[in-house]
């Protein structure tokens, strides 16, 4: 948005007279504070379409045709994105999400996603692929929980992980699986198998040290 735009847009409200420069000033005022608290996060926002609720404490934009947010690395392009809470905290993303974080060297597709920008979490609901470059990991589930500081992503519902490593391609099945970028750590829940090396593990539970290759096994094992 632009001051000028503001400006002419109350000239226009007022049936084209000039509105008193204290009462412009007032209301230009009213309208452009959420947009400052907004600017002050590192977050930037487009879209071919775009509609702005500014009640306080009620803040809304919407994007459509072509929306895309920017917030530091991370950057969310889908058919329609809503931003509201305080200083746009939250995204509601749907229709052909996509997800890009070259920092953080990940990516994500799906239908739908949820980002908290303060608890820096993603959601997801329904099915959705991950691609973990820096990790040479490649997944695919129904459900998502992404804690992108701590760097620990659960997987929920018919997931399937294929992790790169030195042995050759290592092939996980589970019900859950957890997954921590920063300690390596596999541990899956729930019908567990791993084809990996020529072996091939089955468990309720299943837990891969990616560092060791250690692999620890529990519960109906073979």
């Amino acid at each position: 948005c632009h001051i000028g735009k503001l400006q002419r847009y109350l000239q226009c409200s007022a049936g084209g007279s000039d509105i008193p420069m204290k009462r412009a000033i007032i209301i230009l005022a009213l309208l452009v504070f959420p947009l400052v608290s907004l600017l002050a996060e590192p977050i930037s926002f487009s879209g071919g379409s775009t509609s702005m609720h500014m009640q306080q404490g009620f803040e809304t934009i919407t994007l459509s045709q072509g929306a895309t947010i920017t917030s530091g690395s991370l950057r969310l392009e889908a058919d329609t994105i809503v931003l509201t809470g305080e200083s746009f905290r939250y995204a509601t993303c749907s229709g052909s999400v996509s997800l890009n974080d070259e920092e953080r060297g990940i990516s994500l597709h799906s239908k739908n996603l949820y980002y908290d920008r303060q608890e820096e979490l993603i959601i997801i609901d329904g099915y959705l692929e991950l691609d973990d470059q820096i990790n040479e990991v490649i997944a695919s589930a129904f459900h998502l929980e992404f804690a992108l500081d701590d760097g620990v992503v659960l997987l929920q519902v018919q997931v399937q992980l294929f992790k790169h490593t030195d042995s050759g391609a290592m092939a996980c099945k589970a019900d859950s699986l957890r997954f921590n970028r920063e300690s390596q750590m596999l541990n899956l829940e729930g019908n567990a198998i791993i084809d990996w090396d020529k072996d091939l593990y089955q468990a309720q539970r299943i837990t891969v040290d990616l560092t060791t290759e250690a692999i620890t096994m529990e519960g109906a094992i073979k």
